[in-house]
């Protein structure tokens, strides 16, 4: 296989899962890299792979695009970082806007960008909460006029990928741009690829933080993070790879849902008891009530018809991976837990 792809976030929890599976399949891949000595790091000796140093999501991509048939932007800025509201705006809706009016003038005819489920709910979270079927044209009502940075981070990430997901289908269809899709993935946990260099921060083993709190958060309550879909990290890059080869669908926005199951606190905590049961004594007390998540059901049809995605890896697989993640980097940071008696 000949095609070039450019790819963005490749040192990410999820970008570095993209680039191995693109690598695999035997695509040439360009990534854009704050470090490229840390891209190189993950995939040493690779000569398919080619790294250009992007200081920031906004720089000129203008020669790193030249000869890509495709583009991946994954890029972006958690809200679990130790990052500004605007750090976080910029990345998501000014980054994301930049790389596809750069992309469209470059020629390039496929363009997949990396969104979020939660730009389908509403920021108070009554769509996620609710029994309506959520399908991919859902989005939050947030407006540029609405926007309000003096908000909690979680909601400033949320609104602002809404906010560049309109965006980029308003561009669309005004440059009759029918080959891009966004890839609206939700919770995405999983295990690391092999070389991934973790660091002393929590937040260096990507999104598994959300779910690892079941065993920080202390014996006397369960995490309060409010969602409850998921899928695995490695499904969620088998995605971005099939639609390389989605076909266009001219006259419809293709944002693709994916989606494994829906979690519950509980179910993860029997899980560990059961499957790691050495951890026992850092989750919470069994006669514990844990919050409510989002359980919402989610048409994920438009994104199984087009990617033809219909398996994914069981959910207490990804589970386990990203509790073993946690537990890794514990033992790398020679972080000790106590155990004591409940």
């Amino acid at each position: 296989m000949n095609q070039l792809i450019f790819v963005t976030g490749g040192t990410g929890f999820l970008g570095s899962h993209v680039v191995l599976q693109l690598l695999e399949k035997g695509y040439r891949v360009r990534v854009a890299a704050r470090s490229v000595t840390k891209q190189q790091g993950i995939f040493p000796n690779t000569p398919t792979l080619e790294v250009v140093e992007m200081p920031t999501l906004t720089s000129d991509y203008t020669e790193s695009l030249k000869g890509v048939d495709a583009v991946i932007h994954t890029a972006t800025e958690l809200f679990g970082k130790s990052c500004s509201a605007d750090q976080i705006y910029r990345a998501a809706y000014d980054g994301t806007l930049h790389i596809v009016r750069q992309s469209i003038d470059a020629g390039i005819k496929k363009i997949i960008i990396t969104g979020t489920f939660a730009s389908l709910f509403d920021t108070q979270l009554k769509t996620g909460l609710g029994t309506e079927v959520v399908t991919e044209k859902f989005f939050n009502p947030v407006t540029l006029e609405t926007f309000n940075r003096d908000q909690p981070l979680m909601a400033i990430y949320q609104e602002s990928k809404a906010l560049a997901d309109k965006k980029v289908w308003e561009l669309a269809n005004e440059l009759r741009f029918d080959t891009n899709l966004s890839v609206l993935p939700t919770l995405i946990f999983g295990p690391l690829v092999p070389n991934y260099p973790v660091s002393n921060s929590q937040t260096s083993i990507g999104t598994n933080f959300n779910l690892i709190k079941i065993i920080t958060t202390g014996t006397d309550a369960y995490p309060t993070f409010p969602h409850g879909h998921l899928v695995d990290v490695r499904d969620i890059a088998r995605a971005h790879i099939a639609a390389l080869s989605a076909p266009p669908i001219p006259g419809r926005d293709k944002r693709l849902i994916i989606s494994n199951t829906i979690f519950k606190w509980k179910d993860v905590s029997d899980l560990i008891r059961r499957e790691r049961p050495d951890l026992a004594f850092r989750l919470p007390k069994e006669d514990i009530i844990p919050p409510r998540q989002s359980d919402a059901p989610l048409d994920t049809s438009f994104a199984s018809e087009v990617l033809g995605l219909t398996e994914f890896i069981h959910w207490e697989e990804t589970a386990l991976a990203a509790i073993d993640v946690q537990i890794a980097w514990e033992k790398q940071n020679d972080i000790k837990v106590c155990h004591n008696s409940q």
